[in-house]
């Protein structure tokens, strides 16, 4: 069985529980008959979804309207908030967007590093930003070590954004050493995701060899690969359970081992430990007042429509989905002295690209914003509200971290 035959088998059993005469929220899918990668995905896609409602509402603004006053922004926020909470996939689009996205997490699944090349760039002509790339990785929900090793990559390296090859290279090399010295308890929890997607598709708690083999071959385990062709001759078997597949783990010979003294999957635990260690500080007064924005609300990923991919950007818009009105240079100059202090030198396309999405005009408005708090409690709450929510940023990304404490600064 290939891949898109067991997503296809899915999606036609999933049809008979969500019925395509319907539309479909996200409270429907909150079920065990919605394997978890695939619920993952389509909760994903309706965040992605409310962002480029927010972004229209915002590019619909004109200045016959007074949109800073309080009123009209409270009213805003409101809109954003209760069309949060009525995000669906409309009747006509549920058929398409559920196989589509069967067929995606499936494949992901199974060849998770070609999945990704192919779903990041797929309407890029070159580079992609590093933000735009690890927003685009959340549509996937398992295997979250890969994307933490193309954010670390990206800090380490400094860089700013990811062609397709070293996009791919970053991953092969990830992919491969992390699982290098894995047992059986490993393989298994890694394996978990796909065993779930099998189970809703054939009601069977197997996966089909075929499938396994592709999986073990993107990891470069040969001698699992071996294993399991040598058990589909003998048993003459065409799926395998976990219990069956954990006696051949057991049976192989063990992979070399990394020429490093720690596996990777161990480095990346201590990694983050430590980033946990360093930024949580050991009392609340040690806590960076930025870091408290991660005890807000933050419900927010995004996503796109059934057949087309992901992309952070309005193609209807020439300028690729960002608004090209904007104040002259020397007018936004004036009004960051403003905000951060004659002192600061504020990273402005970084701040624009990082925490906005590239929206000049949306980055004007925080400011004009924030011109007019008198406290930095009310300055982190416009933070909150109007750039870490609607935009999904990571508090702890270096650009977030410089654009508070700069705020934050001009407050102490």
């Amino acid at each position: 069985m290939s891949t898109r035959s067991l997503a296809d088998a899915l999606s036609e059993r999933l049809l008979d529980t969500f019925p395509a005469d319907q539309a479909h929220t996200k409270a429907d899918w909150a079920t065990d008959a919605m394997p978890g990668p695939l619920r993952h995905y389509l909760t994903h896609l309706l965040r992605h979804h409310h962002r480029r409602e927010a972004r229209q509402l915002r590019r619909a603004r004109t200045d016959w309207v007074d949109y800073d006053h309080p009123e009209m922004e409270q009213a805003t926020h409101s809109f954003l908030d209760a069309t949060e909470q009525h995000m669906q996939v409309p009747r006509g689009q549920w058929t398409d967007t559920l196989r589509t996205a069967a067929r995606r997490t499936t494949n992901y699944l199974v060849r998770p590093v070609p999945t990704l090349r192919a779903f990041v760039f797929e309407d890029a002509a070159g580079a992609v930003p590093v933000p735009q790339v690890q927003w685009r990785m959340r549509f996937f929900g398992p295997y979250a070590y890969l994307r933490n090793a193309v954010q670390a990559f990206a800090d380490k390296q400094d860089r700013d954004a990811f062609t397709p090859d070293a996009f791919e290279r970053v991953l092969r090399r990830v992919d491969e050493r992390m699982t290098a010295d894995f047992d059986a308890d490993r393989w298994l929890d890694l394996l978990d995701p796909l065993f779930d997607t099998a189970r809703c598709a054939t009601d069977r708690p197997q996966v089909p060899l075929p499938l396994l083999r592709t999986f073990f071959e993107q990891k470069n385990a040969a001698p699992l690969v071996e294993r399991l062709t040598a058990h589909g001759r003998t048993a003459d078997a065409d799926a395998v359970a976990p219990d069956t597949l954990r006696r051949l783990i057991d049976a192989a010979p063990t992979q070399s081992s990394s020429p490093e003294a720690t596996p990777m999957w161990k480095q990346f635990e201590q990694d983050a430990s430590r980033r946990r260690t360093e930024t949580d500080g050991s009392n609340d007064d040690a806590q960076p007042l930025w870091a408290q924005f991660q005890q807000r609300p933050a419900d927010g990923s995004r996503q796109t429509n059934a057949s087309s991919p992901p992309t952070d950007v309005d193609s209807s818009s020439p300028s690729g989905g960002r608004s090209t009105a904007s104040d002259p240079d020397d007018a936004l100059s004036a009004l960051e002295r403003e905000v951060f202090g004659p002192s600061h030198t504020p990273k402005r396309e970084v701040y624009v690209d990082a925490l906005f999405d590239g929206d000049r005009d949306a980055y004007r408005h925080v400011l004009k914003r924030l011109r007019t708090v008198d406290s930095w409690s009310d300055a982190s709450q416009i933070i909150s509200d109007d750039v870490f929510r609607p935009y999904q940023v990571n508090i702890y990304s270096d650009a977030a971290v410089h654009f508070t404490n700069a705020i934050e600064a001009t407050f102490r």
